[in-house]
């Protein structure tokens, strides 16, 4: 085990504070858990027996927040700290999303080498943060958001983006992310729709998969670079949309529309880690929930990892849910039912009360595993055998030009071009000034899991500034107009008009949901985000009120959408000349818009949620079953929903984006034997080179049990030069084209329609039948 030869001096000087070094008790040098040759079992299971009672009971929960931020620059409370570390020490956060990597780096060094040579077997922490876009302090690579990656629907590219994450944060020493989010992007209110990948479970298991196998690659000693924790188990479908609401919890249910991320990148990636949702499902919140940890997700499924909290999450038991009669008993239900490691973020944590069973049998005896798997993470991470992370390896890992040109290429796919009415690509000779108008077109709208302050510019360019070094400032004329959060102040509408006039041209960029954990961004005027979901799906605030406006002065205009949720988009909105969704931003997002309008770039992002058409008319997502699209009686039955009168099938659907360029789809060929081979071939038959993306879906003619109209089952995204044509094959093992039954997984046997195009839009589709004989 690596011993650190550090000092405390950085943060006694910084913070006016001294250090009362532990008396370290002599150790033996050659205990087992020390060798890195032997397993991470046999290293886990040696330090276990050595354990006191406390320091096993004290690796269940860890400090979150060990460092602030006030006046521009990182704090450490010391007496807060040590109050949490007495009774929580396994694993360690960072703090503050803005401190820098450089500022932060020296801090957390001091505790971790603190952690290893003052205490008695020298257990060090792991550094567990989130990183969903980009480390989770500033100072990195500041990627788009998940579910504006996934809109690229480039997996090779997406890899590559998680690589250069994973990089970053090892280089810091984070060894533990809370990611990839497996959810199903189902529920259009939902307020964190933007961290997931979309509404289709094919599809998020691939990009999950990729996360994990890349965040979990090894070094060159074998060591895990970055562990991740695969969540939330279950969630997507809360009620209302509202993050911690209960759900349905019908077996099939769960099985089919839930659970297939999780049975994907568990058996084929193996995440060592899981953390469960808020929400109660069938009644029993997941923190307490047996049948689900243990039966399903133990049992069926076959999970192997540790099994975590979400945060605050055992707490709610007493205070919301009143399952529990006390934090003692919500603990040990918790730990009951599964749970083996507690998020604290406040430093509260419910497993300390854990201390008091000592005398319990069954609570040793799990608490012990949980432990176990604790301290398996921490071996397979080498963070009792790598050396802390300098900060020359920080400074030459952070922001290589690699990573930044893979931010850069995914930044340009992840825009979707929904609406195209000629207007675009913009000829640069024929644009003298372009007025930009919206609070969204000023900022860096990342998401509140990204290190970014939305209004400074160190953290990149906005739209606003990327086009004035595309134009010229004096060619850039910005009116905010409205506020970005809801208010009643529409005195900025008139300027945003006549800077509207004046240039010719506009792009009226509307949003939600920007801002971070930070405290002074969190009020109840947000409208997007975890915790802030919305019911009405329009543009928050007076912006529509402002887009209307700019729209009635008949002069050309771009509608640019920055979130990460979707809108629904009126007759009015639909006036506009051109319409794209840039979801969370990215560094360099700003800089890829510019290049999209002017036609550098040739968009070829697609939907991975459908756009919902009203109020109230979902769920939206393009796989419903075909029983909830009958609504009315005898000939009554055109419509789904009779006012407005609209029918499931939505228009702006899932796979759906356009292109600057036309693409053919060849009819397919099909066969069958053990396995389905579709093949086709995709021509780009305009004159720009683009890209498109070919997708598969499929249906069995007859099933057990109802399933959707259609799913998606392979999709390849292939890049075309101008008159260029290629070939494209899939090929589906038939065990694959199934669905599960009371948990058991079932393929049915007789005909089969696949669809193969390029959306999932009926007129993008060609269709072809499928025989597959037992």
């Amino acid at each position: 085990m690596v011993r650190f030869a550090v000092s405390v001096a950085f943060l006694a000087v910084a913070q006016g504070v001294t250090y009362a070094s532990a008396p370290t008790e002599a150790r033996d040098d050659s205990p087992a858990y020390r060798n890195p040759s032997l397993s991470h079992k046999e290293r886990a299971a040696d330090l276990l027996r050595r354990m006191t009672w406390e320091e096993k009971v004290g690796q269940l929960g860890g400090v979150r927040r060990p460092l602030g931020r006030t006046g521009g620059h990182v704090t450490f409370n010391k007496t807060a700290f040590d109050l949490i570390h007495r009774t929580q020490s396994g694993q360690i956060g960072l703090g503050s999303q803005y401190n820098y990597a450089k500022d932060v780096l020296p801090v957390v060094n001091e505790l971790r080498a603190e952690q290893v040579n003052s205490t008695r077997l020298g257990i060090p922490y792991v550094t567990l943060t989130d990183s969903l876009n980009s480390m989770w302090v500033s100072g990195g690579t500041l990627f788009p958001g998940a579910v504006s990656m996934a809109s690229s629907w480039n997996l090779d590219l997406y890899e590559q983006a998680v690589a250069a994450t994973r990089d970053e944060n090892h280089a810091l020493g984070v060894n533990w992310v809370l990611s990839p989010e497996l959810d199903i992007a189902y529920d259009p209110r939902n307020g964190r729709n933007g961290e997931m990948f979309g509404e289709d479970t094919y599809l998020i298991s691939e990009f999950g998969t990729r996360y994990v196998k890349t965040m979990q690659a090894k070094d060159e000693n074998g060591f895990v670079k970055v562990a991740t924790t695969i969540k939330h188990w279950v969630y997507g479908r809360g009620n209302g949309g509202v993050n911690r609401a209960s759900m349905e919890g019908g077996i099939n249910h769960i099985f089919n529309d839930l659970a297939p991320p999780y049975i994907k990148v568990i058996k084929e990636a193996e995440p060592l880690s899981l953390m469960v949702s808020y929400a109660s499902v069938d009644r029993v919140p997941m923190s307490i929930n047996r049948y689900m940890i243990k039966d399903v997700l133990r049992g069926i499924l076959g999970f192997k990892g540790l099994i975590m909290s979400d945060a605050n999450s055992i707490e709610y038991m007493v205070t919301e849910s009143k399952v529990a009669k006390s934090r003692g008993d919500a603990a040990q239900k918790a730990l009951r039912a599964g749970l083996e490691h507690e998020l604290s973020p406040g430093g509260t944590g419910l497993f300390t009360t854990l201390i008091n069973f000592v005398n319990n049998t069954k609570i040793a005896n799990l608490i012990d595993e949980s432990v176990s798997a604790l301290l398996e993470i921490k071996f397979a991470t080498g963070v009792f055998d790598n050396p802390l992370p300098s900060a020359e390896n920080l400074e030459n890992t952070l922001r290589k030009e690699r990573h930044l040109e893979v931010n850069r290429n995914i930044s340009r796919e992840s825009i979707v071009l929904l609406k195209n009415d000629g207007m675009l690509p913009l000829q640069k000779s024929n644009v003298s000034k372009v007025a930009v108008i919206g609070a969204y077109g000023d900022m860096i709208n990342a998401g509140m899991y990204a290190a970014c302050n939305a209004t400074d510019p160190a953290y990149g360019n906005s739209f606003r500034r990327s086009l004035a070094q595309e134009l010229g400032d004096e060619n850039v004329l910005y009116v905010k107009g409205v506020d970005a959060l809801p208010s009643n102040d529409s005195s900025g509408i008139d300027a945003a008009v006549a800077a509207a006039r004046e240039a010719g041209l506009a792009v009226v960029v509307l949003g939600s949901g920007y801002g971070t954990f930070d405290v002074s961004e969190m009020n109840n005027r947000r409208t997007d985000g975890e915790g802030f979901a919305h019911a009405d799906l329009g543009f928050p605030g007076l912006q529509q009120q402002l887009l209307d406006a700019v729209l009635d002065t008949g002069v050309p205009t771009v509608l640019v959408m920055s979130s990460g949720q979707t809108f629904v988009l009126n007759e009015s909105t639909m006036r506009s000349g051109a319409i794209l969704h840039s979801w969370f931003s990215g560094e360099f997002t700003g800089d890829a818009l510019v290049e999209i309008l002017f036609g550098t770039v040739n968009p070829s992002g697609k939907l991975t949620v459908t756009m919902p058409q009203a109020n109230g008319a979902f769920p939206v997502a393009y796989n419903y079953l075909a029983s909830d699209d009958q609504g009315g009686f005898g000939t009554a039955t055109l419509y789904d929903w009779q006012w407005p009168q609209l029918t499931r099938y939505a228009p702006l659907r899932f796979g759906y984006g356009l292109s600057y360029t036309t693409f053919e789809i060849s009819p397919p060929t099909a066969s069958c034997s053990g396995h389905v081979t579709i093949n086709t071939t995709v021509k780009n038959t305009g004159n720009v080179a683009g890209k498109e993306v070919v997708q598969l879906y499929y249906r069995p003619e007859h099933s057990v049990i109802e399933v959707p109209v259609m799913k998606l089952i392979r999709f390849s995204k292939v890049d075309l030069a101008a008159g260029e044509s290629k070939a494209v094959g899939f090929t589906v093992p038939t065990s694959e084209l199934g669905y599960y039954v009371d948990g058991e997984w079932n393929v049915d046997y007789g005909n089969y329609t696949f669809w193969i195009g390029s959306s999932s839009r009926t007129e993008d589709l060609q269709q072809l039948n499928v025989t597959i004989s037992g």
